[in-house]
């Protein structure tokens, strides 16, 4: 999945049959609900053994579990290969439907007897490039002109892109269409590197833990918003009530059904995005648009006081390390190319929200399923082929990596360069917070046993091929982030000890009147008022 979304390409996963099949149901119900092309092959029971008490069936016939129907409802397409002369029609249709339209899980179910049968040679037909296997949508004429037409009229539009922009296989053109026209953006939480944060366009982040200022510029001023990419669900729209009411909505998707269901777009462009900017940029030589930053914009952040404000009398706040503090030392020491993983849990909103994304680093978030652990191996799945100088980081809670934490041990295996950050309070850190502010502070199953995430790490292999630290103050960070960068550049297991609760910075947790300060992000200065020279990479 991870490595899908990252590379732009198939991800492609088998499992057995049984408890193996239902292991990977998990992680395909993911692709699915958040459209990742994902070819899964599961083995089944010998079809001549079937409803008689095979090991492992899944035929559906007695108690057995129905494997079809369990797929059919996890994923895009699946079907059973029979007989190993249907197989590469069946193969065929399964990575056509994967990858076309919404992108999306296939699953192809092989019994047991089946792998024992010789295929057919591969057809002289078959494609061998993968976007032979892509059918887009194509929007027409009169839909791209009468888009191009509202934002040419707009005083103050903004573009809200998502995963469906980093996902086309031009999503380049979507940035360099904003850039070129002049079109403030703000990204989703499922992508908040999607365009470059340095850039004076860039508003900022929106959904649950987005920015206050992009909130309020879209809410209060903008007279357009341009949804690229973005199925617009709650955890995107949530603080955007007023302006999905006040503003006209102009969406472009390649399966805009979703969104039509919830709300009531002015205009729909049903297409791939890079596909639908790369046309609309044409216009631009045509004509004159550029609008610009908003005069005056300033981002900002909310502010993260104490959960608990009677532990700042119990705790000298000097001698523990903060949360807010970490992620200030850790924005330092982000990849400057490569991918950073975010898992489930107040240390993700954070850190999304506080991080300026280096320019060519990817952003990954599973918000499908919201599955604690997910940002764990889907770290290995994104720098697997990466060149020497790609590097990955991983910030994760506790209880994720109590979940998923021994993937750290193929990380070592393979030699992979990723930092899997733990933030670590011995507490399922959102839970808690949820206790603490709806159920008058009572705390019941969000904490657990002391755990110690630095030694577990160092049972994965040794001083040679895994770096491990553990930091309970700043100094203790800053000293062991220096460490880990002059090192030889494989897997490391950094733990942070934070035994102070901060309030995260998500939406549904905070007060209308909560207190925000400005952002200290370095932006790229250059003319506003007319198109800047794009980098080689945008253009």
């Amino acid at each position: 999945d991870a490595r899908a979304r990252t590379h732009g390409t198939l991800g492609v996963c088998c499992s057995t049959s049984g408890d193996g099949m239902m292991n990977l149901a998990v992680g395909i119900a993911e692709s699915y609900a958040e459209s990742v092309p994902v070819l899964a092959i599961v083995g089944q029971a010998p079809q001549h053994l079937e409803g008689r008490g095979a090991f492992q069936d899944s035929s559906g016939k007695g108690r057995s579990v129905n494997a079809v129907q369990m797929w059919e409802s996890i994923s895009k397409h699946v079907a059973r290969i029979e007989s190993a002369e249907t197989f590469w029609d069946q193969l065929e249709e399964a990575v056509t439907v994967a990858m076309s339209g919404r992108p999306g899980p296939a699953v192809l179910l092989v019994p047991r007897d089946v792998w024992e049968q010789e295929t057919p040679e591969r057809p002289q037909e078959w494609q061998t490039d993968l976007s032979a296997f892509i059918s887009a949508p194509q929007p027409s004429e009169e839909e791209l002109t009468r888009l191009f037409r509202y934002i040419q009229r707009a005083k103050r539009p903004v573009m809200m892109m998502g995963t469906g922009v980093s996902r086309s296989p031009q999503g380049k053109k979507v940035v360099h269409f904003a850039q070129t026209a002049g079109v403030p953006v703000v990204s989703t939480m499922a992508c908040s590197g999607i365009f470059p944060n340095d850039d004076p366009l860039y508003l900022g982040c929106v959904g649950v833990a987005g920015h206050p200022s992009a909130h309020e510029y879209l809410n209060e001023q903008a007279d357009l918003i341009i949804a690229v990419g973005t199925g617009l669900d709650i955890m995107s729209r949530a603080a955007l009530n007023k302006a999905m009411m006040r503003v006209p909505l102009a969406v472009v998707n390649c399966e805009p059904g979703q969104i039509e269901r919830i709300l009531q777009p002015s205009i729909v462009v049903e297409g791939d995005a890079g596909q639908v900017f790369a046309d609309l940029t044409k216009r631009l030589r045509r004509t004159s648009i550029y609008h610009g930053r908003p005069r005056g914009y300033e981002l900002t952040q909310y502010e993260t006081p104490l959960l608990n404000p009677e532990e700042e009398e119990k705790v000298d706040l000097g001698d523990v390390l903060l949360q807010s503090e970490a992620l200030d030392l850790l924005q330092a020491h982000l990849p400057r190319r490569g991918h950073l993983l975010f898992d489930a849990g107040n240390c993700a909103a954070s850190a999304i929200h506080k991080f300026q994304v280096p320019k060519d680093a990817s952003t990954l978030i599973a918000l499908g399923m919201g599955g604690m652990g997910y940002a764990i191996p889907a770290a290995i799945g994104a720098q697997l082929g990466e060149d020497s100088f790609t590097r990955s980081m991983v910030f994760c809670g506790d209880g994720a990596y109590l979940m998923q934490g021994l993937e750290v041990h193929t990380a070592v295996e393979l030699g992979l360069p990723i930092l899997f950050v733990v933030f670590n309070n011995n507490k399922h850190g959102m839970c808690v917070t949820r206790q603490k502010l709806l159920f008058d502070g009572r705390e019941e199953c969000v904490s657990y046993a002391r755990l110690d995430a630095d030694t577990l790490a160092r049972g994965m292999g040794t001083k040679d091929n895994l770096w491990t630290g553990r930091a309970s103050t700043t100094k203790e960070l800053r000293d062991l982030l220096r460490d880990y960068a002059g090192w030889g550049g494989g897997p490391g297991v950094l733990e942070l000890k934070l035994p102070v609760e901060e309030m995260p910075p998500f939406t549904p947790f905070l007060l209308a009147d909560a207190k925000t300060k400005a952002a200290d992000w370095k932006i790229t200065e250059y003319n506003t008022q007319k198109p800047h020279k794009l980098s080689q990479t945008a253009a």
